[in-house]
């Protein structure tokens, strides 16, 4: 699943990716405001990026974050994992065979396992620069079920 922090981190790139990639580095305040992130945990999240190779830091007078390369050499997927590895994974199962004994034996381990690599896959062909190309199309989006959300008429 993937989990605020992952929905947070996804965000944040999105904004820096939006900003001049010769601009200054963004402020960290500044970023939480633009982005709807509570600062406390941007500070976390940016540190989890700078890590994960996604953004640089420096800290002082002019300092900020910017991304580490440009927005169209930055998956979806790794800004994901940078943040948390685990919110894509479907199963315990999926990550390691180890996990459990059942997996060279078992149909539901290897569906699991064919949906596991075409998620990686797709995740990892989306570019964050994609996302900020696409238009969003009007309507609400379907759950789930496969039904579309309820709406409600003033």
């Amino acid at each position: 699943m993937i989990t605020r922090e992952v929905d947070y981190a996804i965000r944040t790139v999105l904004a820096l990716a939006k900003r001049d990639a010769n601009a200054t580095a963004a402020a960290t305040a500044d970023l939480a405001k633009e982005a709807d992130i509570p600062f406390r945990f941007l500070r976390r999240i940016v540190r989890k990026l700078v890590e994960g190779g996604i953004l640089t830091s420096q800290r002082g007078n002019g300092g900020g974050v910017k991304l580490t390369r440009g927005a169209d050499a930055i998956s979806l997927l790794s800004v994901i994992h940078a943040v948390d590895s685990r919110s894509t994974k479907l199963n315990l199962c999926t990550i390691s065979t180890a996990n459990c004994p059942r997996s060279g034996r078992c149909r539901v381990h290897q569906e699991l396992f064919a949906l596991q690599t075409l998620l990686q896959s797709k995740l990892e062909q989306i570019a964050i620069n994609q996302l900020l190309l696409e238009p969003l199309e009007e309507g609400c989006p379907q759950d789930v079920t496969g039904e579309t959300a309820a709406t409600s008429d003033p």
